[in-house]
């Protein structure tokens, strides 16, 4: 009787852990691909952002669960200016459907990595 339950929480436990780690990885890397890049500025901004889809796809998230966000202290080309990424993912409840346009969430977990640009 107690099964049920012990194996639901686990695997709430583990959706957690991998969309936390999922966060940091693809924070850290949109950071990363921004601020390394030679390339133009919507260039270097699509590939930060592959970047945190592809870290996201590498634990089962969709792009429906998360959000991007890219802030800069000034202006984002500015050599020394620091360029900030921050993932938000919602987890959703374990073994729940969605239906209807109801999203339904355990928990929200978020990340976010900065660099400087041209350093």
């Amino acid at each position: 009787m107690l099964l049920v339950p012990t194996i639901w929480f686990l695997i709430g436990v583990a959706q957690i852990q991998a969309a936390t780690y999922a966060a940091i990885g693809a924070a850290d890397q949109a950071v990363k691909m921004y601020t390394y890049s030679e390339a133009p500025p919507e260039v270097r901004a699509q590939r930060s952002e592959t970047a945190v889809y592809s870290a996201l796809a590498d634990f089962g998230i969709g792009p429906e669960q998360s959000t991007i966000s890219r802030y800069c202290s000034a202006d984002c080309e500015q050599p020394g200016s620091m360029v900030r990424y921050e993932i938000n993912i919602r987890v959703p409840i374990p073994l729940i459907p969605e239906f209807g346009g109801w999203e339904q969430s355990l928990v929200s977990v978020s990340a976010s990595s900065t660099g400087v640009q041209g350093e």
